[in-house]
């Protein structure tokens, strides 16, 4: 039986604003510890992009003389840089499902997008969760056992 998102979808996400600072979205995604994907959203719910490991590890960067330096053992320093960028400036495009997607279709956008879950949105654009690799994984055990 093909399954749809909504079957495996969980209501849990975890929301910021595009004007939070980086260091309140790391602390939101430290804080929730299901998922690694901060869904930026606007005033009305709808989704207006994601941030995900990737884009927090680039905020990090500092490019000197042509070398990328990562000042993650430099607490002062990364802090500053954490606090002095905000959700907007680097979040990514939203990339999205809707509920009555099948579940195909999130694992194409996960296998093409690198992504390890993918936010889950009404007709409104509303966000209403998140799918990921762990509940289609899961799901797909039924038809493993004897």
């Amino acid at each position: 039986m093909k399954k749809n998102v909504k079957d495996l979808m969980s209501s849990k996400f975890v929301k910021v604003a595009e004007q939070d600072q980086i260091s309140q979205v790391v602390v939101k995604i430290a804080k929730d510890k299901e998922t690694m994907l901060a869904c930026v959203l606007d005033e009305e719910g709808r989704l207006k992009g994601i941030i995900t490991p990737k884009e927090v590890l680039r905020a990090v960067e500092i490019r000197e003389f042509g070398t990328i330096r990562r000042p993650f053992f430099e607490g002062q320093e990364i802090l500053r840089i954490l606090s002095s960028k905000y959700a907007k400036d680097i979040m990514s495009p939203p990339v999205s499902v809707k509920p009555e997607d099948s579940v195909d279709k999130a694992i194409d956008i996960m296998l093409d997008k690198g992504f390890y879950e993918v936010p889950v949105v009404d007709k409104q654009g509303k966000i209403v969760g998140l799918i990921n690799y762990f509940s289609i994984i899961t799901s797909s055990m039924e038809y493993l056992r004897p």
